[in-house]
C-alpha cells in the first residue's frame, strides 16, 4: 500500500517539520484539520454523509481537546467509542473502518506517542498509511498539506 518512494517521501516530510519545531501534537492537530477538509471538499463520499458528520464530530472534538491539556476522562469515552466502530464496520464498510481508526490517531498526543514507542520519529506514517484506505490517491495532497504546515508554523515562530 505504501511503497519504498513514499517512505523517503514521508522521512523527508518528517525531517522538515522536525527541524521547524512542529511537534507531534501540532501534527495531530493539523491531521485533525486535513482530515475535515477532505469531509467538507467531498473527497470521502465513498463513505455516508451521516458517517461523515458523525467523523466530523469527533474530529471537532479532538481539536477542541487538543487546544487544551487531554483530558483522559473526556477522550477515552470517545476513543473506545470508535474504536468500537472501527471493529463493527471492519467487514461491511472498509472505509468507514478505515476512517474511524484515523480519528483515533486525532486523539493522540506526544506522551501517547513516546510511550507506544513504534521506531518511527513521527506518526505520520501511519497517518497515510490508515488514510490511503479511505482515500488511496491522497499521498501527493497528504504530503503538500504537511509542507505548508511546517512552512507557516515556522513563519510564526519568525514574527
Amino acid at each position: 500500500m505504501i511503497d519504498n518512494q513514499e517512505i523517503e517521501e514521508i522521512e523527508e516530510l518528517e525531517l522538515q517539520l522536525l527541524e521547524t519545531g512542529v511537534s507531534i501534537n501540532e501534527m495531530v492537530r493539523h491531521y485533525s484539520m486535513f482530515l475535515l477538509e477532505l469531509i467538507k471538499e467531498g473527497k470521502l463520499k465513498i463513505i455516508s454523509d451521516e458517517k461523515l458528520d458523525e467523523m466530523t464530530s469527533y474530529l471537532s472534538q479532538a481539536l477542541e481537546l487538543g487546544a487544551q491539556e487531554f483530558d483522559e476522562g473526556l477522550r477515552k469515552p470517545s476513543i473506545v467509542k470508535l474504536w468500537t466502530l472501527e471493529k463493527e464496520y471492519r467487514e461491511v464498510d472498509p472505509a468507514f473502518s478505515a476512517l474511524a481508526r484515523c480519528v483515533i490517531c486525532c486523539f493522540g498526543n506526544e506522551d501517547d506517542w513516546e510511550r507506544d514507542n513504534t521506531g518511527e520519529e513521527t506518526p505520520l506514517w501511519f497517518y497515510l498509511f490508515y488514510l490511503k484506505k479511505v482515500c488511496p490517491n491522497i499521498k501527493s495532497e497528504f504530503i503538500e498539506y504537511f509542507q505548508r504546515t511546517g512552512k507557516s508554523l515556522a513563519e510564526k515562530d519568525q514574527q
